[in-house]
């Protein structure tokens, strides 16, 4: 198969995949009892979506990048084909931006951050994070190993991390979701990164990346209470 028909069947995967998603998170807010009502009302849950596809699919980042895009805005376009068709409802405006805002963002970014996990099962480099995942013998002896694979988990702990702090706080009848979150933000790393001292990193990772999501979810608000 050549570069060319890979991609493009990469991106159909990609786009029917995103459409399942957006007709499931539509489909099963009306079924999912209380905090399991998360599961089809996260932007969370989406961005793993465009994480997954990636890491699965293995083309090179600014593919990927593409990839996650075309993950999301299918999902989006399932999302609001479902609503308006299949379950004739309609969303406000504010529920439009957060979905809009999670494909058009959260879909490059956590769609480089799948391709960039990846690479720690199939790349050796000299040990430079901008490489991939292998390391030199000078980087051999540090208690803490920054490469891409390592950043791509932390990534996903750092949006399950900020997700779950804003159900504690912002939410009052998420807040057993946002106990969830927390715990597989710390998790994510442990079970994601393939050495100790990976799994090191990302847990150090998670706190910058934490707060760094956090301060988004907080504009994110911001913008949401002017509409």
């Amino acid at each position: 198969m050549t570069e060319r028909a890979r991609v493009v069947r990469a991106a159909v995967v990609a786009v029917l995949i995103g459409l399942g998603l957006g007709f499931l998170t539509q489909h099963l807010q009306a079924y999912l009892p209380g905090n399991w009502n998360t599961l089809a009302n996260s932007g969370v849950v989406w961005v793993v979506f465009a994480f997954a596809v990636t890491a699965v699919l293995r083309l090179p980042t600014g593919w990927s990048a593409l990839l996650g895009f075309l993950t999301l805005v299918g999902a989006l376009t399932g999302y609001y084909v479902s609503a308006r068709f299949i379950e004739d409802a309609t969303s406000s405006a504010s529920t439009m931006a957060v979905w809009a805002f999670a494909a058009i963002v959260g879909g490059p970014v956590f769609g480089i951050a799948g391709s960039w996990w990846s690479e720690g099962a199939t790349v050796r480099s000299t040990g430079s994070w901008l490489s991939g995942g292998g390391e030199s013998l000078r980087s051999e002896a540090r208690l803490w190993h920054l490469s891409r694979p390592v950043v791509g988990v932390a990534l996903l702990s750092g949006v399950f991390l900020a997700e779950g702090i804003y159900f504690l706080w912002q939410v009052e009848n998420k807040h057993a979701s946002g106990r969830v979150e927390i715990v597989l933000a710390i998790l994510a790393p442990l079970l994601l990164a393939r050495s100790n001292r990976d799994r090191f990193t990302g847990l150090l990772l998670l706190v910058p990346l934490g707060l760094l999501g956090i301060a988004f979810y907080g504009l994110l608000d911001l913008l949401l209470t002017s509409l």
